[in-house]
């Protein structure tokens, strides 16, 4: 699994999945994953091999979660820059029967255009959207729990090694 390399001023550094997985934590790490994944494929189509100028990043995220939020601000800080907007309802990637959820992400690069990236429909199986449902009921028990953290963990372990088109759907749009 490669680096995302990103530029912020004169500096060039790169970061990795573990990079996040420590500023975040173990919450959301399947979010994490495919939040990683997800710039991958988009700075590769807006900027090639080239760094990433963090600051010229901008994301619409069709999730309102903290591992995807916390995936795109370590890379590209546009949280904290107000780069970062939130749209549940953006139309593709609802995939959550609960509730208006979108497991998809535009991200901007000033002077390079925007790509949609959405996760591909069967990614998650059902059990996650239940378990997520549970949570926000407050009826999860300690065996959905664990559960559900093991799920959690072999879904990013997943997202990490599938090959970009059988986790993604990637399309320059602007």
């Amino acid at each position: 699994m490669s680096a995302i390399q990103v530029r912020d001023g004169k500096d060039v550094w790169e970061v990795r999945f573990e990079d996040i997985r420590k500023y975040h934590g173990e919450l959301a790490l399947m979010a994490v994953a495919v939040g990683f994944r997800s710039q991958q494929a988009a700075f590769r189509v807006l900027y090639g091999d080239s760094a990433v100028e963090r600051k010229a990043i901008s994301v619409v995220s069709g999730h309102a979660g903290p591992g995807f939020r916390d995936a795109f601000e370590y890379v590209t800080r546009a949280v904290s820059r107000g780069a970062y907007q939130v749209d549940t309802d953006y139309p593709r990637g609802q995939y959550d029967p609960y509730r208006p959820q979108s497991y998809a992400f535009v991200i901007k690069g000033e002077g390079a255009g925007a790509v949609e990236v959405v996760l591909k429909e069967h990614f998650l199986p059902r059990e996650f959207y239940d378990f997520l449902k549970k949570g926000r009921e407050g009826t999860t028990t300690e065996q959905d729990s664990e559960v559900f953290g093991r799920l959690k963990l072999e879904l990013a372990e997943r997202a990490l090694a599938l090959p970009e088109q059988e986790l993604l759907d990637v399309r320059k749009i602007g």
